[in-house]
């Protein structure tokens, strides 16, 4: 019985969890996943609750899904999926929007540069953590920022501001500070299909910073306006 419990002391000690992997994380300051790795090591990696941890890492704001599985003798591994950064709106707080206009805290992620949102109605109510935004203008703006950065992702990286006007328009300022999109209110997406052709119709040497407004506003037209040197 003793070299049997001994031989059942030493089985158990090999499954012990030692190691926890978590991978996945690009965006966001993964120290709030600190704590579940304390959690799981020393627990026995065969009678580990893998489903109940997924449920807990899962309910941190930034995380849209995660994977955890073993790797015997004694390794835990967690992949995580992200929620994918894509704006920020200055509410009561700074608010940082996901592609999916799912409100999240700001300083939970890095040193990612991000479109800002501006003059949107900022009602703390239209933005609560965690659940999607409440505005209607905020959702049609990101589907637009989402679009731009799938399919003309020069754009996006260029992108300082996303304004919606006082005439209900929406603009963007690009990083230059100077060069003004005018994207009026409608076909908005179709307007960044045109913005892509019309930028590869430009000399190699000059892109959109050279301009002091673009303006989509008119129906199948660019209108353009250089900036003086």
């Amino acid at each position: 019985m003793i070299f049997f419990a001994v031989q059942w002391a030493a089985f158990n000690d090999v499954f012990m969890i030692k190691n926890v992997e978590i991978n996945g994380v690009q965006y966001f300051d993964d120290s709030s996943l600190a704590s579940y790795k304390n959690d799981i090591k020393g627990n026995h990696i065969m009678f580990f609750d893998l489903k109940s941890y997924k449920d807990q890492i899962e309910s941190v704001a930034y995380v849209k899904d995660c994977k955890i599985s073993r790797t015997f003798p004694e390794t835990i591994n967690i992949v995580i999926y992200e929620r994918e950064p894509l704006a920020i709106i200055n509410s009561t707080d700074l608010i940082m929007l996901d592609v999916d206009g799912i409100c999240l805290p700001v300083e939970e992620y890095g040193t990612i540069s991000l479109p800002i949102l501006s003059n949107f109605k900022t009602n703390e109510e239209l933005y609560p953590s965690g659940e999607k935004t409440k505005s209607s203008n905020v959702i049609k703006s990101i589907n637009v920022i989402k679009y731009s950065k799938r399919n003309f992702n020069r754009l996006y990286e260029d992108i300082s501001e996303f304004v919606f006007n006082d005439s209900n328009e929406y603009e963007i300022i690009l990083k230059n500070g100077k060069t003004k999109i005018l994207l009026g209110s409608n076909n908005i997406l179709k307007k960044i299909d045109y913005l892509k052709a019309f930028d590869n119709a430009l000399p190699a040497d000059k892109d959109f910073n050279i301009y002091k407004y673009i303006d989509l506003r008119y129906k199948d037209q660019i209108v353009v306006r250089e900036r003086r040197v």
